[in-house]
């Protein structure tokens, strides 16, 4: 087992010890070893090997010998045990929005519920209701999170996909003969979720596609071959998921072979989206050619098309980034009498710095330095400490005193350090009535703030936008944390007017936050579009709680390219002085 598949059985012990009603201390050391595991930043044989895992906060001696079982003999007797013990339907219900171990235990105990079907007929039958600690609104609820669940079904996230594709395309490169091979599908148009993976290939004139087939379908992963042809296999995979309570998911995959001459536009073709290609062919169809997987062809047959751009060019438009593809206006934008063009997407690698990090003073597993010299590695040049406040305990959130013991680490830190500077943030919570968890004293110290919901999710969808919009209207708020508090295929967004939060941000001159952690992505793609058009400035943030996660910036990157963003839109393009300078100035206005 590798460091992340040991992870999952650790977070999957944690999970049935606190169906079992275990300690808590106990549950939580599992938790917190499985999130060190997740984030070490050298290999684990290395650590195992040279006898220093046992060092890693988070791995005490007990859990150390367990991790080095798992790792050499791929199995654990107390996992096995406590897996015979809790019947498997209770990690489903697990994955319902607002259903915590307690709840299902409950269930289990008073009604024998064990799985998501037997829960679904309680609720229609009106039993859930009864139940102490229950009652109508949660049984409503429930039924909501079955429906939820139903239609993400098959999915998963982009980093879980994505792993395995470029896996997949790395070994059939070295397959002889292989030319060309590309991702297509939502993964190349950088969706959130997926359901399947399209890979398309080219290969040398005359060499046969049964060695890339046979590479294809005989891969570690595979578990099921759905068909097979001499240019077209399907497979499904069963892949390590750390982002599902089972640590599995399965996944299909197609590969496609096309003739060199056909790459470009099979791969056109088969990114999608569907909306996209119609309109492509309707305007090659007014223009008098024919276009479909194969090819563009004129009245005399196919045009050349080496690529994309070409066929693009071929009908008179400007090249369509493949994340653009959504038939969101990006075709009129493509043609060159269009008034507002296409965007100039902001690079993958334009952020200077981050903002919205955790360290160990609030649920975070590494300290102020670890975290910030993790940020100067990836060639960032700040660094912005945001720790919890204080009403939120379970996340071990910092009292007005603690926070001004982290002002003083801060400036030690920065007039010692160079090449990355720190800057004194606060996650703040925006309380149940809107109002800030911090007084008025305490938030004007601070560089920036993030405001963030994080209890009373459920309130009604008009007192919801009243509470943010009351906190976003507080002068010493900078940004505006996971705007819609959804966690991907885990739980809805909570209700809120995201047209009237977004005006109340730009009266006031907050930013909005693209949440870069792979479970929210949240500003979605939609609404950071609309926020960019209302002029709106973007921030990309980690919400990284490990240096691990700090590279998930990339998927925050990602999300404003789909949200037709340009540098220009987000904050942190921005260096360090001129962040420095820009912080200062907002403050003196909002005074």
């Amino acid at each position: 087992m590798d460091a992340n598949e040991i992870a999952a059985a650790l977070g999957e012990i944690a999970t049935l010890l606190e169906l079992r009603g275990e300690n808590v201390f106990k549950i939580n050391a599992y938790r917190k070893a499985a999130r060190a595991l997740e984030t070490l930043t050298q290999p684990l044989d290395t650590l195992i090997a040279e006898g220093t895992l046992g060092k890693v906060d988070g791995i005490g001696k007990a859990l150390l010998t367990k991790i080095e079982t798992l790792h050499k003999t791929n199995r654990l007797e107390e996992l096995e045990i406590l897996r015979s013990q809790v019947p498997p339907g209770l990690l489903e219900m697990l994955s319902l929005p607002g259903i915590g171990p307690k709840k299902v235990k409950t269930l289990y105990e008073e009604l024998g519920i064990a799985s998501l079907v037997s829960l679904k007929e309680a609720c229609e039958e009106d039993r859930i209701a009864k139940v102490k600690g229950f009652g109508p609104k949660t049984q409503d609820n429930i039924l909501e999170g079955i429906a939820f669940l139903k239609e993400g079904e098959g999915r998963v996230h982009r980093p879980v996909a994505l792993e395995v594709a470029n896996d997949l395309v790395k070994t059939l490169r070295q397959i002889q003969g292989v030319q060309r091979i590309e991702i297509a599908g939502s993964l190349r148009r950088l969706r959130e979720t997926v359901k399947d993976i399209d890979i398309v290939a080219t290969l040398a004139v005359g060499v046969d596609p049964e060695g890339v087939m046979d590479a294809f379908v005989a891969h570690p992963l595979v578990v099921h071959i759905s068909g097979r042809g001499q240019t077209k296999a399907s497979v499904v995979l069963e892949v390590r998921n750390p982002m599902v309570l089972s640590g599995r998911s399965r996944l299909g995959a197609d590969l496609r072979v096309v003739a060199p001459e056909n790459f470009a536009p099979a791969l056109a073709y088969f990114t999608g989206s569907k909306e996209h290609n119609v309109r492509l062919r309707s305007l090659a169809s007014e223009a008098g050619y024919k276009l479909n997987e194969y090819a563009l062809a004129g009245p005399e047959g196919p045009l050349d098309c080496p690529s994309e751009e070409s066929i693009y060019r071929h009908l008179g438009l400007a090249f369509v980034p493949p994340e653009l593809r959504e038939m969101t206006g990006e075709i009129d934008a493509a043609d060159p009498k269009a008034m507002i063009g296409l965007p100039k997407l902001i690079p993958m690698g334009a952020l200077k710095g981050i903002f919205h990090n955790h360290t160990t003073a609030s649920d975070g597993i590494a300290t102020l330095g670890e975290m910030a010299f993790a940020a100067r590695e990836l060639g960032l040049s700040y660094f912005g400490v945001a720790d919890h406040s204080q009403s939120l305990g379970i996340a071990n959130g910092l009292t007005p005193d603690r926070v001004k013991n982290q002002w003083k680490e801060v400036d030690h830190f920065n007039a010692k350090q160079e090449g990355i500077h720190i800057f004194k943030g606060t996650e703040v919570d925006i309380l149940e009535d809107g109002s800030l968890d911090f007084d008025d004293a305490l938030l004007e110290g601070f560089d920036y703030v993030v405001a963030s919901v994080h209890m009373f999710m459920n309130q009604p969808k008009e007192v919801m936008t009243a509470r943010i919009i009351k906190a976003i209207s507080h002068p010493s708020v900078t940004m505006l944390g996971h705007p819609t508090g959804r966690l991907l295929l885990r739980r809805n967004a909570y209700g809120v007017d995201l047209d009237a939060v977004l005006a109340a941000a730009l009266k006031h001159q907050v930013m909005i936050e693209i949440n870069a952690n792979p479970w929210r992505l949240d500003l979605d793609w939609i609404h950071v579009r609309r926020a960019r058009n209302l002029g709106i400035l973007l921030v990309i943030n980690p919400d990284a709680h490990a240096p691990g996660e700090i590279a998930n910036i990339r998927y925050g990157l990602e999300v404003a390219r789909r949200g037709w963003c340009e540098a220009g839109d987000v904050f942190n393009t921005r260096g360090v002085l001129e962040v420095k300078q820009y912080l200062q100035d907002r403050k003196d206005r909002k005074r």
